[in-house]
């Protein structure tokens, strides 16, 4: 499995039986351009009569979905304080190749006991740090809940060299001193590490 990050709240998770595009920015592209006829996209936040109706397979919400060889599962938990507002972020867990591939998406409020359960075995984790609505601290709980054993956070900045802000605090709750950002993460089942790994992509040149 190749994971890549495509640069805002975008991620791209290649596997052998599809490609699944997190939260994709912008207009969705012509069906002849897609590399991959079993490609989905899926969106953290809003209903699926919120998109355009297309011929692409489009998921937003919660649920449990089976395209082509993919299963993709939304589970739904608070974009904001549910004392305030009934809005939902959906968590999508991919499961390819072995893996279960969770994406944060944009929580505003911590998972409910009964949420990290519905999202189960965690083997990486998506986090889009540029638009959260958890303190870092809030976000290492919720690592700690889910138990990753890789962490992908989204706010390198290839032309500084350096993460963004909301990147840094991050990583400096989750205690990474030290990294070397890349262009893609590679990973199989019998690669995951033995102790949580932290892998900072950066954007891919296009």
């Amino acid at each position: 499995m190749e994971i890549r990050w495509l640069g805002n709240s975008t991620f791209e998770i290649r596997s052998s039986v599809g490609i699944v595009v997190v939260d994709h920015q912008g207009k969705l592209p012509k069906q002849t351009d897609l590399d991959d006829d079993n490609t989905v996209f899926v969106y953290s936040k809003g209903e699926r009569s919120s998109y355009p109706v297309t011929n692409h397979n489009v998921l937003a919400g919660p649920g449990e979905y089976e395209i082509g060889g993919l299963s993709v599962r939304g589970v739904a938990t608070p974009a904001d304080d549910p004392a305030i507002s009934q809005e939902i972020n959906t968590v999508y867990v991919v499961d390819a190749d072995g893996l279960q591939v969770a994406t944060l998406g944009n929580p505003g409020y911590q998972p409910s006991a009964q949420s990290v359960q519905q999202i189960s075995k965690v083997d990486v984790l998506i986090i889009n740090t540029e638009s959260q609505g958890l303190e870092p601290d809030e976000m290492s709980a919720v690592i700690r809940n889910l138990e990753p054993k890789m962490i992908v956070p989204s706010g390198y900045d290839a032309s500084s060299g350096k993460p963004s802000a909301a990147m840094q605090r991050l990583l400096t709750e989750l205690g990474v001193k030290e990294f070397e950002a890349t262009s893609r993460l590679n990973v199989s089942k019998s690669g995951l590490p033995d102790e949580r790994a932290v892998v900072v992509l950066q954007k891919r040149s296009e």
